[in-house]
């Protein structure tokens, strides 16, 4: 752990000595930043925009990663249905977030249904890809042994495919968290009245660079708390009996 607390301790210092040449509303300081997260945590009604935020990211994650895996599985299993969405799926990756987030105000106006389809239109095609590859990698002699014992699909589905396909189902969740709470404060900036993007617009406006720090940490440590304790804590227990290759 030295290493990486000196590495710490080392970065913390710079950002320390940089600030000092500039005014703390353009370059705040780690203690100015602490000082201005604790305002915000402090303020009950940051809550509120903390949760309106949270509501978001979590609809378009989860439309994301159900239709996403779902659509992978096929993909994966059905040649003729990989050939046909192939190209579109890439046409979806390649699409800016900036202009799903447009397109949705414009068909949608200020509401929360914009920042959540920027959300899916953006994360789904990723999950897409990651799950499509792990079924392409499943071993194919288990699913002839399957047929083989006249398995139905929903068992097959439970136990060969969701096994095999853990390592890429919680890769793809950790992704899609964290591509959704990027997307939702662009998208909540354009389009949407309320939540932790608005709030960033709003201090963008008013050129106080480290309040948008400030919200914009705030908020990144809650992802990170979730990331820590559901997603780490889960995939530690699906794969503990798994020998760790790393020294």
């Amino acid at each position: 752990m030295l290493p990486g607390v000196a590495t710490l301790a080392f970065g913390l210092l710079v950002w320390e000595g940089v600030s000092l040449f500039f005014l703390p509303i353009f370059f705040p300081g780690p203690a100015v930043l602490l000082e201005r997260m604790v305002a915000i945590y402090g303020d009950p009604a940051s809550y509120d925009v903390f949760g309106q935020t949270l509501l978001r990211i979590l609809e378009g994650f989860a439309i994301s990663m159900i239709a996403g895996t779902a659509f992978g599985l096929l993909m994966g299993l059905k040649h003729d249905v990989e050939i046909f969405f192939d190209s579109w799926i890439m046409v979806l990756l390649t699409v800016p977030a900036v202009c799903w987030a447009f397109l949705s105000v414009l068909w949608f106006g200020l509401s929360d249904i914009a920042p959540v389809l920027t959300i899916v239109l953006i994360v789904f095609p990723f999950v897409v890809m990651n799950i499509w590859e792990g079924t392409k990698a499943i071993e194919k002699d288990l699913l002839e042994m399957g047929s083989v014992y006249k398995a139905d699909r929903l068992l097959v589905l439970r136990k060969v495919l969701i096994p095999q396909l853990m390592p890429y189902i919680l890769s793809s969740l950790r992704i899609a968290l964290s591509l959704s709470w990027k997307i939702a404060l662009v998208a909540e900036a354009f389009g949407a009245g309320s939540g932790v993007g608005q709030q960033l617009f709003i201090w963008f406006q008013d050129t106080r660079v480290d309040m948008m720090l400030a919200w914009g940490v705030s908020f990144m440590v809650v992802m990170v708390l979730i990331d820590l304790l559901v997603f780490r804590l889960w995939a530690g227990r699906a794969f503990a009996w798994r020998r760790q290759v790393a020294t």
